[in-house]
């Protein structure tokens, strides 16, 4: 099985350096309604943030119905990028040793876990940044979902 998984805040959306946080700020945004859209299988969150903060982002951004599944701190009780929060994370979501996850988030830290689990690291920030513990790195979450997209279909 195949899972994208996402942090929200500041990975599916990015405020400028100057911006503080409101949800006003958030708008329907077609290009990732339309990326989320192709994007084949299962799409997970698995945010720091409250679930209510989740469904009132994803909601702000009319992507909401493009994930199977909201997995946040309020329902794990543990934070990123603590180990037990992966493995929790991945007991709510069914996700077994076998299947196959990308996941993309805007801190370094975060991924370093995931990758421990074979997932495929992918780091959202504007900075760019090498590790050996993390695979990919774009500057926005469009330019990554178009990258993969044209892996998966050459023609996108």
């Amino acid at each position: 099985m195949l899972y994208w998984i996402f942090d929200l805040d500041q990975t599916l959306y990015q405020l400028k350096s100057d911006e503080n946080f409101c949800y006003n700020n958030l708008s329907n945004d077609t290009q990732l309604n339309y990326l989320l859209t192709v994007l084949p299988s299962y799409k997970l969150i698995f945010t720091n943030g409250t679930y209510n903060h989740g469904l009132k982002c994803l909601d702000k951004l009319q992507i909401k119905n493009k994930f199977n599944c909201i997995t946040s701190r309020d329902i794990i009780n543990l934070l990123k990028p603590d180990y037990n929060s992966y493995l929790q994370f991945m007991k709510i979501n069914k996700i077994k040793n076998s299947d196959k996850c990308v996941f993309f988030d805007d801190l370094p830290e975060n991924l370093i876990n995931a990758k421990g689990f074979g997932w495929i690291t992918v780091l959202i920030n504007k900075n760019n940044y090498v590790s050996n513990e993390i695979d990919f790195w774009f500057p926005n979450i469009y330019i990554a979902l178009n990258y993969f997209l044209s892996k998966i279909n050459p023609s996108c």
